[in-house]
């Protein structure tokens, strides 16, 4: 009977020790999974915040490359439109100097020589030249021209008609001492053209 008292005590005993031992394992157990799931909403934050701020960042570049995009496309228009803006005034420019050559050369006779003669006075040099004319305008020289150039050129300087005909198109050509200056239209305008360009511009613009 006491063996039999005492094996039921050591029972007992046995049994309270595997109580607790299952209850502390159980209550482990229990903390474990706790922590791991803290762990784990803390990994499941973490990567929302690191996905949400990689949203953003993308987001962001997109959104910056959208706007570099549209400034380029932008400054790409404004550039060509100016651009064609030169690109007429330049062609209108062109065409009134055309017309501004195409003029001079359709003056009447006492028109155009009153011209040359204007351009002879202030072209001569000191000196004696040759003012040479081309085939047409010799035919039809008003009498008297070349003097009266000379009258207005002063003492020290002198010019003399040559009689063979000049290979220019209108005005005429100055020689001293071998060397020739051409004073055509066509030499004049384009000696002066920044000048009539920059004076053409102001009236057109």
């Amino acid at each position: 009977t006491q063996c039999s008292v005492g094996m039921r005590v050591d029972m007992n005993g046995i049994d309270k020790i595997i109580e607790d031992i299952k209850t502390e394992s159980e209550a482990t157990a229990s903390e474990i999974v706790s922590q791991a799931g803290k762990k784990a909403d803390a990994i499941k934050a973490a990567a929302k915040i690191d996905a949400d701020a990689a949203v953003a960042k993308i987001r962001s570049e997109n959104e910056r490359k959208e706007a570099d995009a549209r400034t380029r496309a932008e400054s790409a228009a404004e550039l060509h439109s100016r651009q064609s803006v030169l690109a007429k005034k330049q062609e209108l420019i062109t065409e009134t100097f055309d017309e501004v050559r195409k003029a001079i050369k359709e003056l009447p006779d006492d028109r155009y020589f009153a011209i040359i003669g204007k351009m002879a006075v202030n072209e001569a040099q000191n000196g004696e030249g040759r003012i040479c004319f081309n085939k047409n305008d010799l035919a039809r020289l008003p009498e008297g021209f070349v003097a009266s150039i000379n009258a207005k050129l002063g003492e020290g300087r002198k010019l003399t008609a040559v009689a063979e005909p000049a290979d220019i198109s209108d005005g005429f050509v100055l020689i001293y001492e071998g060397i020739e200056q051409n004073c055509t239209f066509d030499a004049e305008l384009s000696a002066r053209k920044d000048e009539f360009q920059d004076r053409i511009r102001e009236i057109l613009f």
